[in-house]
C-alpha cells in the first residue's frame, strides 16, 4: 500500500485489510503509549504473518506517521475470517484473556521481578496499548521488531542456545506468576481452563483432524494398523486433553503461557546469538501445571539434535532458573510435581 496515496489513513477496498483499522484507533494507541502530543496523519496497514504461521487471530502491522514526521509501529490482532474460527474464538474468550494478560497480569509479574531485583530481568512480553470489542474484538500491542526481535525458523527447530534462552524466560514467567497468584488468588478465576469453554467447537475440529490422519494411515504401507486406533481415540481425546489442562488441587500451579512453541516467541540477538526472549500470543494462558508448557515446547519446537540429546540439560536449566526466581520473590520450590 502506498502511503502517498493513502495519506488520510483510509485502507482502500482490499479484502484482506479490515476497514476498522483506522487513524482514530491508532491515535488512541499512540496516546496510551505515552505520547499525548503527536497526531496520526497517515497509516500503512499490512499483514504481519504469512500462510502457515497458524495463529488463531489475524495479525496486522500498522506503520503510523505522526505530526513530528516520526513513524510508530504497532501490531494489531483481530478475528480470523470464517464462521468456525469466529465461533471458537468467541466461545473461548481468547481476546479478553490476552488483553488481561498483556495489560494487567504480566505488568504485575514484571513489577514483582523488578522489585525483587531492580534492573536484572528483561520484560516477559510486549506492551498492550489498546484493546476493545467494537466493531470486532481487537488488541493493539508493541511491535517488537522495532527493537530487533524476530521469530526463529520453525522448520529448522530451535537449537540449544535458543532453547535455553526460551526456557529460562519461561521459568521466570512461571515463577513470577506463582508469586502473583499467592498475592492475588482471585486471578485464577479469570484464568480458568479455557478449553472447557470451547469444548464443542474444538471437539468438532479434532474429530475431523483425527479422521483425516486415520484415512491417510490407510494409504501408507506399514501404518494401516493405526487408522482404527485413531478413530477410537478421537472420541475421548478432547476430554482427556481438557482434563489435563485443569489445575490439580494442592499441586504446583502457575499461570501457563498455554501455547508455548517457536512461533509464539521472539528473540533478540547479540553478536549473532540469541540473548533475549519475549512471549507473544497469550490467548490460551490459564492456571495449570508448568509441565504443560514445557512438554508442549519440547514436542513442537526443538531441533532434532536438541530433542534427542539435550532435554535433561534444558530441564535442569529451567528448574534452576525457576528456583532462583522464586527464592528472590520469597518462595521456595523443591521438586516439581507431575500432572
Amino acid at each position: 500500500m502506498d502511503d502517498s496515496k493513502k495519506s488520510d489513513g483510509q485502507l482502500g477496498d482490499s479484502p484482506t485489510l479490515p476497514s476498522w483499522i483506522d487513524k482514530d484507533l491508532i491515535q488512541q494507541a499512540v496516546r496510551n503509549a505515552g505520547d499525548e502530543k503527536s497526531l496520526v496523519v497517515a497509516i500503512h496497514v499490512s499483514s504481519a504473518t504469512v500462510a502457515g504461521d497458524n495463529y488463531a487471530s489475524s495479525v496486522y502491522r500498522v506503520k503510523a506517521t505522526l505530526t513530528d514526521g516520526k513513524e510508530r509501529s504497532f501490531i494489531i490482532k483481530g478475528p480470523v475470517p470464517g464462521e468456525m474460527m469466529a465461533s471458537m474464538t468467541k466461545e473461548s474468550g481468547i481476546f479478553r484473556r490476552e488483553t488481561i494478560m498483556l495489560a494487567d497480569i504480566i505488568p504485575k509479574m514484571e513489577a514483582l521481578l523488578e522489585e525483587a531485583a531492580p534492573g536484572r530481568f528483561p520484560p516477559l512480553a510486549p506492551r498492550c496499548y489498546h484493546s476493545g470489542s467494537e466493531p470486532v474484538e481487537f488488541i493493539v500491542a508493541q511491535d517488537l521488531t522495532d527493537d530487533d526481535f524476530r521469530i526463529a525458523d520453525r522448520k529448522r527447530g530451535l537449537g540449544l542456545r535458543h532453547s535455553l534462552v526460551a526456557l529460562r524466560s519461561l521459568a521466570r514467567f512461571h515463577g513470577a506468576s506463582y508469586a502473583l497468584l499467592k498475592r492475588q488468588p482471585g486471578l485464577a478465576d479469570a484464568l480458568d481452563n479455557n478449553w472447557r469453554k470451547s469444548f464443542d467447537g474444538v471437539q468438532a475440529f479434532l474429530d475431523a483432524e483425527f479422521q483425516a490422519v486415520a484415512n491417510a494411515c490407510r494409504t501408507w504401507p506399514g501404518f494401516e494398523q493405526y487408522a482404527e486406533r485413531l478413530e477410537k481415540y478421537k472420541s475421548v481425546a478432547m476430554e482427556r486433553f481438557t482434563a489435563l489442562n485443569d489445575p490439580a488441587p494442592d499441586a504446583f500451579n502457575v499461570i501457563t503461557h498455554g501455547d508455548f512453541w517457536v512461533n509464539n516467541m521472539m528473540f533478540r540477538y547479540a553478536d549473532g546469538w540469541p540473548s533475549e526472549h519475549r512471549a507473544i500470543d497469550l490467548q490460551l494462558s490459564h492456571v495449570a501445571s508448568p509441565a504443560l508448557d514445557i512438554l508442549y515446547f519440547f514436542a513442537g519446537s526443538l531441533s532434532e539434535d536438541v530433542h534427542v540429546h539435550h532435554q535433561d540439560l534444558l530441564l535442569r536449566e529451567y528448574y534452576f532458573e525457576l528456583k532462583e526466581t522464586m527464592e528472590l520473590l520469597g518462595h521456595e520450590v523443591t521438586l516439581l510435581q507431575s500432572t
